[in-house]
This record gives structure tokens, C-alpha cells and sequence, in this order.
């Protein structure tokens, strides 16, 4: 009979308890004022923060980290983020990620076409902290069951 031996010191282990009590976000948004922001306030919160500044590296940032949830700009310079959106929610191993979109569009023609490209949640800028971190927890608290 093989028997198998671990350590909770292992760096696997490690690895695996990280990941489960640290959620990941991924913010894709060309402002740099805005990622900043959006990273010193979910640092000290407890989740690990990845930034991506426009829409071409998106997708390969999402394939590569497995966010947790994605904050998404919908006004990059190079690519819409309905598009991004759709792009994702496209990949089968990707459809679950839940997307919060972060934009100045107020209309709810915007909100409309954020909700057929997949989008969960949408906030304007400028966001309201206090309720972006609200949408981020309950998020994460309804995907635990």
C-alpha cells in the first residue's frame, strides 16, 4: 500500500490556502487614476488585485489569472468592453467569471447592452466605493452557496 505524505508548510498547500482566503480581481481600465484608486481600496479589503490597461491584453490576462470577478471599463481606447464582455462570457471556461462594469456611461440604453453582453453588476464613475465593495462581497458570498 503507497502512503501519501503532506506538510500544511508545502508550497502547494500554501498555495492552495492563499488562493481560497484571498479572491483575485482583475480591473481592466486605461485610467490609471481609477486602477490606483480601485487597488488601494481593495488591498487592505483582502483581495489580490491584477490590472490590465486596455482591451487587447484582456482576454489573455483572464485566460491567465482566473479572476474572481473582473471590473471592466466599458470605454477603452482600443476595444469596446461589451465586447470584452462578450469575448469572455464566450470562453466556456470563462462564462462564470462575474463582471462588474465601471464606466461614465449613465444611460440606460449602456446599461441595457451591459446586461445582454454578460455584465452582472454596473457602476458609474465616479464610483461609489462604499458600494462597489458591496457588489464585490456579495458576489463572492452568493458564488461560495
Amino acid at each position: 500500500m503507497n502512503q501519501i505524505s503532506f506538510s500544511l508548510h508545502s508550497p502547494d498547500i500554501l498555495g492552495i490556502i492563499i488562493y481560497m482566503d484571498t479572491p483575485r480581481i482583475l480591473v481592466i481600465d486605461d485610467d490609471n487614476n481609477t486602477v490606483r484608486e480601485i487597488t488601494d481600496l481593495l488591498k487592505p479589503e483582502g483581495f489580490e488585485v491584477f490590472t490590465c490597461g486596455n482591451g487587447e491584453e484582456a482576454l489573455g490576462k483572464v485566460r491567465g489569472i482566473k479572476p474572481d470577478i473582473i471590473l471592466l471599463d466599458l470605454m477603452l481606447p482600443d476595444q469596446s468592453g461589451f465586447r470584452i464582455a462578450k469575448d469572455i462570457k464566450a470562453e466556456p471556461k470563462l462564462t462564470d467569471i462575474p463582471i462588474i462594469a465601471i464606466s461614465l456611461k449613465k444611460e440606460d440604453i449602456d446599461k441595457h447592452i451591459a446586461a445582454k453582453s454578460g455584465i452582472a453588476e454596473y457602476c458609474e464613475k465616479p464610483l461609489d466605493y462604499n458600494k462597489l465593495i458591496f457588489i464585490i462581497k456579495d458576489i463572492l458570498k452568493n458564488r461560495q452557496g
